[in-house]
């Protein structure tokens, strides 16, 4: 394992932003890890995990130790008839593995595939679409801690997953380092067709006959026809969340917008991308970067932006939605 000096992360990040990290390391095993932990001159610098490097916004130079996580491996360690619980190393790709869970014939993660980034990221994030949350089928999960080396487990309750939340994201925030993800799919059929979007595409093509391969093309060709892609425009999906909002909330912006949509299951989620779109938003554009025009949430770099220039705009766009709806938006995305 090789420590780098001054290494831009131009590559390491889907927004494209061509930042420096002061250190930089590529750590493939538990040995390369402990390995940099124990390392007396960069040990007390701050550390930055990096996986896939599609949920975050770069917007300056990384002044301690990035270490971007390629530890790999998929296997199936227990199963019986209707299940199987795969071993999933952090530094494995989401979609590829969704992918393999399909050609295994599995079900319960075909509804997140095209997702970008890496395993390890997928429980810090509580990824989530089309009707399912990474958490449906997340057993537990493999850490080292960044301050003393020692290796600790993190079952489902110990993570406190909420709305593309985690502990990781809170309290355990840039504390440890993910290793193993540990994943329960199902072997018998179970398909999720709860999200309108899903079930609408399902009806138009008159498909009869699904499984999860199936699934998968169906979500594919779903988000290739709205999302950009971040190999050619830099982005890093949703931007912002779907705001949470009360009753009374939801009743007074009824009074004003009596098309406004709204999912309710626990708690009343306002999709945001309406809210944006409802403010001429959609399709913005500046000299480095703006809006997609395909969809409100994505905010792209289409000229060299600075991960600075990206944030303003986030701002604008947050300050015009607070100041017409009275609804705070919050960032999907990571901002550095």
């Amino acid at each position: 394992m090789k420590i780098i000096n001054s290494q831009s992360l131009l590559n390491y990040n889907s927004f494209k932003i061509d930042a420096i990290a002061n250190l930089f390391a590529i750590v493939k095993n538990k040995k390369d890890i402990l390995d940099l932990l124990s390392n007396q001159k960069i040990n007390k610098k701050p550390k930055l995990i990096l996986g896939g490097g599609s949920n975050i916004l770069i917007t300056k130079n990384i002044s301690g130790l990035v270490i971007h996580n390629k530890i790999k491996g998929i296997k199936i360690i227990q199963e019986d008839k209707e299940s199987a619980m795969i071993q999933v190393g952090a530094g494995e790709n989401w979609d590829d593995f969704v992918k393999w869970s399909t050609q295994h014939k599995f079900y319960g993660i075909e509804n997140l595939s095209l997702i970008p980034g890496s395993v390890g990221a997928a429980p810090i994030q509580n990824i989530g679409a089309y009707g399912v949350e990474l958490k449906d089928v997340f057993i537990k999960l493999e850490a080292i801690n960044l301050t003393n080396s020692e290796t600790q487990i993190f079952n489902k309750s110990d993570c406190l997953f909420s709305y593309r939340e985690s502990a990781f994201k809170k309290q355990l925030k840039n504390k440890f380092i993910i290793t193993k993800v540990f994943i329960k799919l199902k072997k018998t059929k179970k398909i999720n067709l709860n999200y309108h979007i899903l079930k609408e595409k399902i009806k138009q093509l008159g498909l009869k006959k699904l499984d999860s391969q199936k699934i998968r093309e169906i979500i594919i060709e779903i988000r290739n026809s709205k999302l950009p892609n971040p190999k050619k425009i830099g982005n890093a999906g949703s931007f912002f969340k779907n705001p949470i909002i009360n009753q009374e909330q939801l009743i007074e912006l009824q009074k004003k917008y009596p098309e406004i949509p709204f999912f309710k299951k626990e708690k009343i989620k306002i999709p945001a991308a309406w809210l944006i779109e409802k403010l001429n938003w959609k399709g913005y554009q500046e000299e480095s970067c703006g809006v997609y025009e395909k969809h409100a949430l994505i905010l792209i770099n289409h000229n060299k932006a600075t991960g600075q220039e990206i944030a303003n705009l986030s701002k604008n766009i947050k300050h015009s939605v607070y100041e017409k709806f009275n609804i705070t938006l919050e960032e999907e995305v990571c901002i550095l």
